[in-house]
């Protein structure tokens, strides 16, 4: 915003100024006002709003359930929805269920404030990302329940979303009625028309976009920004129709976004959803497209041939080893028991040599590190020896390849996130082993890991990384020279997702 340009105090000589801002300079100004700097794009720079916690009354004794309009500012014609929603229901859900109730994507952030002011001015709840990111004070909306601030007939509420193209809606309580198992569940009773477009512009941008399609977009007419018809229809949801709704498929987005299950990464482990939401640069898309197409987030059941299959590696190792084995002076297993493994595990019917030392076997090798590494050999004083874990499970194919998946993927650090992304590509059927780990080594190099200093991750390295879990996977999908590529994707399914109990 140019410093050269005065801001006037007069009320009447601001609305003016503003009227002629250009979007860029509004949108700076929106960002000053809205981040506290206020005070000095004045030069006063005692000017602090702040944001007291706000008082609320104790949660109702009894839960009722609150049908509430929920009404897009400024939009012609209105766009609107009913909801029943229960009272008990903390305002961070509340929000889940305008996201997808709206039609929003949840890209931008929000803020509840009570009442039915306009704007962004008076206390309002914070977000954790105010209170963590932005060092905000008030009082956290993921404590405070709808029914707190939603007690009578005509309570209002309002919701601001994007602060950039600046969505108010304003919520008000219709009616109040006793809970029942009838009506515990939310519920879209009704409403009109499409959400805007996320990043439209704002309200004004959109009525002009919506008009401009219902008058069967003339190409003569297009409105800013867009060059032409072609760009508008490019930059539109496929399909958008500004006069759509349907009151069902949003009940069902509203309880699926309340479950959690809107998000790519809902329903697997938390360690690869954390990693996954930390990744920041353009790999992003390549790690949710993974999660998507690992489908129903189901238990995988596997057959008893396959679990057989499975589990013959471990069986191998767990057998061999007895009650315990003492080690060699230099560490290693004896010849006899390195035999034994390779036999007993298949590797002999593909690996070319005598496979009687673990220096000199590598199958042999791995295979007892990924035993001691998973939990079912632990060593002690130059004697390996199972684990009670592996005691119980070395009898049941099923608990003992259940066991091994729950400890997937193998390490810490760098090849534990190297391993959970070899185990969501593998999961997700990638088949370009070459590409994948391209991808991983990208992924991992978003994430801030790096060999030394300004030096990316490598395609190697991210396979070194990961080799200790594709290895066991390998190990369980069959041999060197015929691995079961189908089970090797439902293993990895089941690393991510579990086991179904085998019937």
């Amino acid at each position: 915003m140019s410093d050269e340009q005065p801001v006037p105090t007069d009320p009447a000589a601001v609305k003016a100024w503003v009227a002629n801002l250009s979007r860029e300079d509004l949108a700076a100004l929106t960002q000053q006002v809205l981040g506290g700097g206020l005070g000095a794009l004045l030069g006063v720079d005692e000017y602090t709003t702040g944001n007291p916690p706000i008082e609320l009354p104790d949660p109702p004794q009894q839960v009722s359930a609150l049908t509430v309009t929920v009404e897009l500012r400024g939009s012609r014609p209105r766009i609107w929805r009913r909801l029943r929603l229960p009272g008990d229901v903390t305002l961070d859900v509340v929000h889940l269920a305008l996201q997808a109730a709206m039609g929003w994507s949840d890209s931008h952030l929000h803020r509840f404030q009570p009442g039915g002011g306009r704007g962004y001015t008076g206390p309002y709840f914070i977000t954790a990302f105010d209170e963590e990111e932005e060092g905000d004070e008030g009082t956290r909306e993921e404590a405070v329940r709808l029914d707190q601030v939603m007690r009578e007939p005509e309570d209002r509420l309002t919701y601001l979303y994007d602060f950039g193209d600046g969505w108010e809606h304003l919520i008000t309580l219709e009616s109040v009625a006793p809970m029942t198992a009838e009506n515990r569940d939310p519920v879209c009773l009704a409403g009109a028309r499409a959400c805007p477009p996320e990043d439209v512009g704002g309200i004004h941008s959109h009525i002009e976009l919506a008009a401009w399609l219902r008058a069967g977009a003339p190409a003569d007419q297009v409105p800013e920004p867009f060059d032409d018809a072609e760009h508008a229809h490019g930059w539109l949801p496929v399909g958008y129709d500004p006069d759509a709704f349907d009151p069902a498929e949003a009940t069902v987005a509203i309880r699926t976004w309340i479950r959690g299950e809107h998000v790519p990464w809902h329903g697997v482990p938390e360690p690869l959803a954390e990693l996954v939401r930390g990744i920041r640069g353009s790999t992003w898309m390549q790690a949710t497209d993974w999660l998507n197409a690992l489908g129903p987030r189901e238990p995988v059941t596997f057959s008893d041939a396959e679990l057989h299959l499975a589990a013959r590696p471990w069986r191998a190792v767990l057998d061999a080893v007895g009650d315990g084995i003492r080690l060699t002076s230099a560490g290693y297993l004896p010849p006899a028991v390195v035999e034994q493994i390779a036999k007993t595990s298949g590797i002999t019917t593909w690996w070319i040599g005598k496979a009687n030392r673990e220096d000199l076997t590598y199958p042999v090798a791995f295979l007892r590190e990924n035993s001691q590494a998973l939990g079912l050999l632990r060593k002690s004083r130059g004697v390996l020896a199972p684990t009670a874990r592996a005691r119980a499970a070395a009898g049941d194919p099923h608990r003992l390849v259940t066991a091994v998946l729950d400890r997937l993927p193998i390490g810490k650090g760098f090849d534990a996130e190297a391993g959970w992304l070899l185990l969501l590509a593998t999961a997700a059927d990638a088949t370009d082993k070459a590409e994948v780990y391209t991808h991983i080594a990208q992924m991992l190099t978003d994430r801030g890991w790096r060999t030394r200093p300004g030096s990316d991750v490598t395609t190697a390295q991210a396979r070194d990384g990961a080799r200790g879990t594709l290895d066991a996977l390998e190990s369980m999908a069959g041999d060197h020279n015929d691995t079961d590529t189908a089970l090797l994707t439902r293993l990895a399914r089941a690393a991510l997702l579990g086991t179904a109990p085998n019937t």
